[in-house]
């Protein structure tokens, strides 16, 4: 009796049997390749994910949106603008170099680039600018304080000079600063500096001393083509303390100055204007005293020359320069 091969089916339909009998069969024909491996599915982008993203891209979009209303709206341009230290400044000339503008928004203001502006201004000696929220900037002002006034030749126009030589302005009167006559022609422009600074801080001891030291105060200051000083007193009596050229030369004042302390207090005379014509202490060693009564002296002479023997105090007489050119 024959006997039935029982048979089993997979899902498709398929018998298992003859599929094992082929792969039998090829077995023994040759090697059958090895099925490939299930392609690895990529996972997908969880819903949760995407709306974090969304919601990120949302708020960032917002914040430009904002911004960008900020600054074409402009509710955060300055309003007020406040101002201290002020002394020979106008507020307006303030609020032009540091660029503050009606439509100028403080979140748009930097406050070291204001103050760079500022201090470029002749007046202005330090200077800060603080933003302040919502709509309010603030300057303050420290403004260079004059200790003289400079002027080319007599009839030139007067200037007030800072501590450092530099030109600061014009000035409409010398008042009780110290009146400083230059040679030459060129007028300094603001900015510029005319004469140096430790000479400007030695013009300014002499002429706060002269007083106590001689008894007159100092009417101007004369500086020549060839570095020489003098001043004339109020009482028109002429101090002449020669080239001031050097470091050193600035510092010779100081002793020039006392010498002519000690012969003010040796001769009375000395300190009265209506006998003196002019005092020479270029020799702080031989000061010499021309009285008005004294005989005419000898025809002026040039300043002796570096290294040359000094004339004497008898025959001494004030230079008489040429203008510069």
């Amino acid at each position: 009796m024959q006997t039935r091969r029982r048979h089993s089916f997979n899902k498709t339909g398929k018998d298992l049997n003859q599929t094992r009998r082929r792969r039998s069969a090829g077995d023994d024909a040759g090697s059958v390749p090895e099925p490939r491996p299930p392609r690895e599915r990529r996972p997908r982008r969880s819903i949760e994910g995407f709306w974090w993203r969304a919601l990120a891209l949302g708020l960032a979009g917002l914040e430009v949106a904002a911004i960008g209303w900020l600054l074409a709206g402009n509710p955060t341009a300055v309003h007020q603008v406040t101002i201290t230290g002020l002394s020979h400044l106008s507020r307006e000339q303030v609020v032009a170099a540091a660029r503050l503008d009606g439509n100028t928004s403080v979140l748009l203001i930097d406050g070291d680039g204001s103050r760079r502006d500022l201090e470029r201004l002749p007046w202005v000696r330090t200077a800060s600018v603080q933003p302040l929220l919502p709509d309010r900037v603030a300057i303050s002002v420290e403004e260079w304080t004059p200790v003289a006034v400079y002027r080319i030749g007599a009839a030139g126009k007067l200037l007030y000079l800072n501590d450092q030589g530099t030109v600061l302005a014009p000035a409409v009167a010398a008042g009780a600063l110290p009146l400083i006559q230059g040679a030459g022609t060129v007028e300094p422009k603001t900015g510029s500096r005319p004469i140096d600074a430790q000479l400007l801080a030695a013009l300014v001891r002499i002429q706060a001393a002269l007083p106590s030291v001689y008894g007159q105060p100092a009417a101007a200051f004369q500086l020549d083509c060839i570095g020489s000083l003098s001043l004339t007193t109020t009482k028109g009596v002429a101090i002449y303390f020669g080239r001031v050229l050097t470091p050193e030369e600035f510092a010779s004042l100081s002793a020039k100055l006392s010498a002519l302390k000690s012969i003010a207090a040796a001769d009375p005379d000395v300190g009265n204007a209506a006998k003196v014509q002019y005092i020479n202490l270029e020799d702080v060693q031989q000061p010499a005293v021309k009285f008005k009564s004294d005989k005419p002296s000898p025809a002026p002479s040039p300043s002796p020359a570096a290294g040359a023997p000094n004339p004497s105090p008898s025959t001494v007489t004030p230079v008489q320069v040429a203008p510069c050119r």
